[in-house]
C-alpha cells in the first residue's frame, strides 16, 4: 500500500488551459495599446486577422479622447465622433461599410451645431 496516491486529474486541467490558451493566441483578436514616448496612452483597439476590429480610441497627448468609432474588419461601422482637446465633441458622423451614411453633425468648442449633412455612400444628399 502506498502514501502517494496518484490523481492524474490535473493533466486534464492542465490540458484545458492549454488548449484555451491556444484557442485564444491563434484566434487572431488582440487588443492594441499605442503609447507615446512620454508614455501617455494614444489609442487603443482591437485587431482581427490584421484588421482593426471593434471600438477603437484615440486620445491626445492630455488624456483626453481624440476620436472614437467601432471597425468591423477594417470598415468604419456606426457613430464616429471627434472631440477636441478640452474633451467636447466637434464633430459626430455616422458610417456603414467605411462610408458615411446618415447624418453628420459638426459643432462648436460649445458643442453648439454649427453644419448639419446628410450624407448617403459618402455623397451629400442634403444640406
Amino acid at each position: 500500500m502506498s502514501i502517494f496516491k496518484y490523481n492524474s486529474k490535473h493533466k486534464i486541467i492542465t490540458g484545458i488551459i492549454v488548449i484555451l490558451w491556444a484557442v485564444y493566441s491563434f484566434s487572431g483578436g488582440r487588443e492594441t495599446n499605442i503609447y507615446g514616448n512620454k508614455g501617455e496612452l494614444l489609442q487603443v483597439g482591437n485587431i482581427k486577422d490584421g484588421k482593426n476590429h471593434g471600438k477603437w480610441i484615440w486620445y491626445y497627448e492630455n488624456g483626453n479622447k481624440k476620436m472614437e468609432g467601432v471597425f468591423n474588419m477594417g470598415m468604419r461601422e456606426g457613430e464616429w465622433l471627434t472631440y477636441n482637446q478640452k474633451g467636447k465633441i466637434v464633430s459626430k458622423s455616422h458610417y456603414e461599410n467605411d462610408k458615411l451614411n446618415g447624418v453628420s453633425l459638426t459643432m462648436d468648442h460649445d458643442g453648439n451645431v454649427i453644419e448639419k449633412k446628410v450624407y448617403e455612400n459618402d455623397e451629400v444628399v442634403t444640406l
